[in-house]
């Protein structure tokens, strides 16, 4: 348990209104390399997700009433959240389902 909670690392996120006011742009502040692939399945595990679409490059999901497109450079966009928080909130639930980390 005390390994596991070592692999745990804090990624810090920049969350911000994207230039059309129609989504959430969010931002890791430090490089991040995760395999979309591996990440599409553990999202698959995840009951608050449902995957929309997977390619390669991106995938679009569903979390909870939340719209999350994401890269695979790691950038996130953020639909029908009601504001920065929530869309913060969702961002750090994508990435403690994919990559264990903490935000």
């Amino acid at each position: 348990m005390a390994e596991e909670k070592a692999k745990v690392a804090f990624l810090p996120l920049l969350v911000r209104l994207c230039s059309d006011k129609a989504a959430f742009e969010v931002l890791v502040l430090r490089k991040v390399v995760f395999n979309l692939n591996d990440a599409k399945q553990r999202l698959e595990k995840a009951s608050e997700c449902k995957i929309r679409v997977y390619t390669p490059h991106l995938m679009i999901l569903r979390w909870g009433t939340a719209e999350v497109t994401l890269s695979r450079d790691g950038k996130m966009l953020i639909k029908w959240v009601r504001d920065e928080n929530e869309a913060r909130l969702v961002a750090c639930r994508v990435w403690q389902t994919i990559a264990k980390t903490q935000c």
